[in-house]
């Protein structure tokens, strides 16, 4: 003889499951928003960290600040929020090249933070924009002297943020990089 369920049994089974569906659906938007919350967080701190790397790989090796420099007839200024920057070119073999200049300028555009590399034929760098930051905040760049073109240090503060639903996460950083080749003019 077979049994079947009875329409209490059949009741307290689909009510059992219906709570354990339930639990798992909320597990899964709790962890969906703990993703996103995560994917906001690498997006800022990310940012900031790539663009400092950026600022670093630029300035340390600089030999100064420009006041403006013009990259395919848009002249740039440097100011509290532009830094055009003029590099000695490298070749191949990594020494200088006699006479040859690579020029960068960073700048904000519509709230992304864009690298511009004008470099010699020489030189081993590429020429080209990349974007930096498209969750760029606040940028400020803070030179040691009231002339730009003077300047032996510069401190960088950057800011990022991201959103996520209604949180907002915050990325900050700030450091004093030294122009390392500013005296080789002398």
């Amino acid at each position: 003889m077979t049994r079947g369920m009875t329409l209490v049994e059949a009741v307290v089974t689909i009510g059992i499951s219906t709570v354990a569906l339930l639990a798992l659906m909320n597990l899964f938007f709790i962890f969906n928003s703990i993703y996103g919350y995560q994917m906001a967080f690498v997006a800022a701190a990310g940012s900031a960290g790539a663009a400092m790397n950026a600022f670093e790989a630029s300035i340390l090796p600089a030999e100064r600040v420009l006041a403006f420099h013009d990259f395919s007839g848009t002249i740039y200024t440097s100011s509290a929020d532009t830094l055009v920057l003029e590099l000695p070119a490298f070749d191949d073999s990594g020494d200088i090249v006699s006479g040859a200049k690579d020029y960068v300028v960073f700048y904000v555009s519509a709230g992304t933070l864009y690298r511009l590399i004008e470099a010699d034929e020489q030189s081993v760098r590429h020429s080209g924009r990349t974007q930096l930051s498209a969750v760029l905040d606040a940028l400020s760049f803070t030179y040691d002297t009231a002339d730009v073109t003077n300047a032996t240090n510069i401190i960088v503060d950057i800011e990022t943020r991201a959103q996520f639903k209604q949180q907002t996460v915050h990325g900050s950083l700030r450091e004093q990089l030294y122009l390392r080749n500013a005296h080789s003019l002398s």
